[in-house]
């Protein structure tokens, strides 16, 4: 018997890329810049990010002034670092950190680089193999081509002498010494995936859903309909003295203007007026039905914020907090900080590792104590959510002597209960 194993397609594929020295990010170089604009366009995916990027950094370092410590002549402070390296970190899994050395082999400054401008140098090529690319515009967001002599190289980490000396002879002397890259990355010789890869087209329908909401607002939620009419009221007058180079001009007709400005959410209440010359002129409009795309687009919302949440692996109670009950006493916001904390004590770990790696190297001693734990964030954040101190204010409302009418008035009106809800809280609040 012979068994058939269906082939899974890579997510992303990694090509060498002559031209530029490099093994591309993908097919098209640009794969950590298209999840960056898919996040963008997800409310829910930033949501996530902001929180893994929150949790990963804590609340700093335990030793209180060592986030004050600049590390180069920028301003940069341990602190911002930390902030930095944890935000790429909770998206791509990764992030890059640039040091460079003075003649004692000693890290004389520190920068950040942004995780999407780095690029492996090509494996097969000597004067790359080793080294990784710099460049701001991978995905041509800003010029159309690449431009090759912006690309900035730089040497692997590797603090000793010998090496960083041999680096600087191979550039011609410390003057053209550009350092090295700590590059950050949970792959070997290779790229990683962003934390929620599993889950990124789900990015791309949220965006679509806000999309189309945007265009029921803009059309002043107008059913579809199909104009059936003999001949236009008004030929547009498309002849223009450049016609001969703008050719692909078009000027709409008045009518087809009337019709422009006769929708959208402000024009709700306007009157149009078609004139025909006879009945046979006389236009006709028939609206034609489409699904309840209102119930379907609710359904596929709910569906794709829940698997967004979990393939960013945050617990829903920390998303959409304004959803939860305001008679909650915190307890599950708390349980959900201790969870994610410790979903996150590995990347909070990691990181301590490399900053120990990196500033017990630094030309100064900016902690002398060695201590580069990062401190989790408190629980104690969940008890000054708003939910809480509202929900000890409807207690003290349902356990009032006030009339149940009074009490259904302002759980309507004050707290935003749906009258329903609300008359079911106040008559469990009677019958016990």
């Amino acid at each position: 018997m012979k068994t058939y194993l269906p082939q899974i397609e890579r997510r992303i594929l990694v090509r060498p890329n002559q031209t530029f020295g490099i093994l591309n990010y993908d097919l098209d170089n640009a794969y950590p810049q298209r999840m960056l604009e898919l996040v963008a366009g997800s409310p829910t995916a930033k949501d996530c990010w902001n929180k893994r990027a929150k949790f990963i950094a804590g609340n700093g370092f335990e030793e209180k002034d060592l986030g004050k410590q600049l590390v180069n002549s920028k301003g940069l402070t341990i602190a911002k670092l930390l902030k930095a390296a944890a935000t790429d970190k909770a998206l791509f899994t990764g992030f890059g950190i640039h040091v460079n050395y003075n003649a004692n082999y000693k890290i004389s400054s520190v920068n950040y680089v942004k995780f999407e401008d780095i690029r492996m140098g090509d494996t097969d090529s000597p004067d790359t193999i080793g080294k990784f690319a710099l460049y701001n515009d991978w995905g041509r967001k800003t010029w159309k081509n690449i431009m090759r002599s912006k690309i900035i190289f730089l040497d692997k980490y590797n603090p000793d002498p010998e090496a960083v000396q041999q680096q600087v002879d191979a550039a011609g002397g410390w003057e053209n010494y550009k350092g090295q890259l700590y590059y950050f990355n949970p792959e070997i010789d290779d790229y990683p995936l962003i934390e929620a890869d599993s889950v990124w087209e789900d990015f791309e329908t949220e965006a679509g859903i806000k999309v189309f909401n945007n265009r029921e607002v803009t059309t002043g939620f107008l059913p579809s309909t199909m104009l059936f009419m003999q001949s236009r009221r008004e030929e547009a007058d498309n002849s223009r003295p450049d016609e001969a180079e703008q050719t692909f001009t078009n000027q709409p007709s008045q009518l087809e203007k009337d019709l422009g400005e006769f929708q959208g959410a402000k024009s709700a209440q306007k009157i149009i007026v078609i004139e025909y010359e006879d009945e046979s002129q006389k236009p006709e409009f028939k609206p034609y039905t489409i699904q309840n795309n209102d119930k379907l687009f609710e359904t596929t919302e709910r569906s794709v914020e829940a698997r967004i949440i979990k393939g960013f692996s945050v617990p829903k109670e920390l998303i959409n907090t304004e959803k939860t009950s305001g008679l909650s006493n915190g307890s599950e916001k708390k349980e959900a900080i201790r969870e994610f904390n410790d979903n996150t004590a590995a990347d909070r770990s990691e990181l301590a590792e490399v900053f120990a790696e990196i500033f017990d190297r630094f030309h100064v001693d900016i902690n002398s104590s060695g201590n580069w734990n990062i401190v989790p964030v408190p629980t104690t954040v969940a008890d000054d959510n708003a939910g809480v101190r509202a929900g000890a204010s409807i207690n003290q409302l349902l356990l009032s002597d006030l009339p149940a009418t009074n009490k259904i008035a302002i759980l309507t009106y004050a707290y935003g209960f749906k009258k329903p809800e609300a008359e079911e809280m106040v008559s469990a609040e009677i019958s016990n």
